[in-house]
């Protein structure tokens, strides 16, 4: 899927200067005096976790001298702030500013609260932090392995594939659930070569795949005869995110980056062995890091993994084809080139920034400049202001050829 051209961030015309995060506990906004409490708020997503929120707030009412969310019992007259938090809340949570249209707020995530930690330090106020997972932590059961190839390759067509319940016997994946699909950003996705779920929980991979793609997956529910039907949404973003690419600049809109080149684990073949329960015979495939695939792939990087020459032989994955066993064998040689250039940084809060999207980075030296696939983001508005830090592995040079 072709990436948007990227946009500098200043050249957007948004306003950074007023921060803003709105809060819902069972459908509800928290009341005014609950959000004077909010000491910060921060989102996490991962490519390859389940997304996480961390919310601190002030636990003393200093009117009543007294804990007011946590260590209190409710009695005659409570507010009823001490169960307003309890586990198992569903929660949402939204960022981004105030002051501009393009700058509306964005639903970080839905999820549930399962985690209260109070603290009582020595010299300051009581606080209370919430933790809690997407809601979709809840289809997390086992982990499968599995692969497509040729016209089964499509997002979309995986995404209903999975809707159906694990196969156990044959290790085929599923989440025992409906999967909703939009049929015109099905019929626009290209088959690719393979896809393959690597000792994955299938929800874990689907939301991969999604942010891959620009997708968004949720939870929908819909009443039929008095019952209520619970379903996931897989496609295009239409409510809260924009499908944008981010053009970053050490000196201008990265507050800080720490790059990272590692050459020391390339390598430039793999071999995995199998077994053909069919015709009883033994797989063996090899792929190296010529192959036409990679062509665009790091590949100022390639020379260093040819010239390195190390091998790596696969003989404990659980495979049964040939096709298998090559789609194994690249998946491999392609994470271990993607994870040759790495970066820790840190810009100005945006909220449209998310796991799975692609940045271009500039300014820092033509061994790091270029597009990155961001694996991981932490959102935190506090008194300090709106702070996006994220993680990024670089997957193409600048020009997309060789660096200079």
């Amino acid at each position: 899927m072709a990436q948007p051209d990227p946009i500098p961030i200043f050249e957007e015309q948004e306003t950074f200067y007023t921060p803003y995060f709105e809060i819902k506990v069972n459908g509800f906004p928290l009341p005014r005096g609950v959000v004077r409490d909010v000491i910060s708020v921060t989102y996490d997503d991962s490519v390859d976790r389940i997304d996480s929120f961390t919310i601190e707030i002030n636990n003393w009412d200093a009117d009543r001298v007294r804990t007011k969310y946590l260590g209190v019992e409710p009695g005659p007259g409570s507010p009823g702030e001490s169960s307003l938090f309890d586990p198992g809340h569903e929660l949402e949570l939204y960022m981004g500013y105030q002051g501009h249209p393009k700058a509306n707020l964005r639903l970080m995530m839905t999820g549930f609260i399962t985690t209260l930690e109070p603290s009582f330090p020595q010299s300051s106020s009581p606080t209370l932090t919430l933790r809690g997972l997407n809601i979709m932590d809840r289809f997390r059961r086992k982990q499968f392995t599995w692969a497509w190839f040729g016209n089964d390759a499509r997002d979309s067509r995986i995404a209903k594939e999975l809707s159906r319940q694990p196969d156990r016997p044959v290790g085929r994946p599923g989440l025992g659930i409906e999967v909703r699909i939009d049929d015109k950003a099905a019929a626009d996705e290209t088959p690719e070569d393979y896809i393959f779920m690597n000792n994955q929980y299938p929800i874990v991979f689907l939301m991969e795949r999604a942010r891959r793609r620009g997708y968004s997956i949720y939870v929908g529910e819909e009443r039929t005869n008095g019952s209520t039907r619970r379903f996931l949404n897989f496609g295009p973003s239409q409510q809260f995110l924009r499908d944008v690419t981010y053009e970053l600049e050490w000196g201008k809109s990265l507050i800080q980056a720490t790059p990272t080149l590692t050459t020391t684990n390339q390598i430039s073949k793999v071999t995995v062995y199998g077994w053909n329960r069919r015709t009883n015979s033994q797989i063996q495939e090899s792929v190296t890091i010529d192959d036409r695939r990679f062509a665009r792939l790091n590949p100022d990087l390639r020379a260093v993994a040819r010239e390195v020459g190390r091998e790596e032989e696969v003989v404990n994955r659980p495979v049964f084809t040939e096709p298998q066993a090559r789609a194994l064998a690249f998946d491999i040689l392609q994470k271990q080139l993607k994870e040759a250039v790495r970066i820790g940084a840190a810009t100005v809060g945006l909220p449209d920034l998310r796991a799975g999207r692609t940045v271009l980075l500039k300014n820092l030296g033509r061994r790091f400049n270029g597009h990155y696939f961001v694996t991981s983001t932490q959102h935190r508005i506090d008194d300090g202001g709106y702070r996006t830090d994220f993680t990024a592995r670089r997957e193409e040079t600048e020009s997309g050829g060789a660096a200079a």
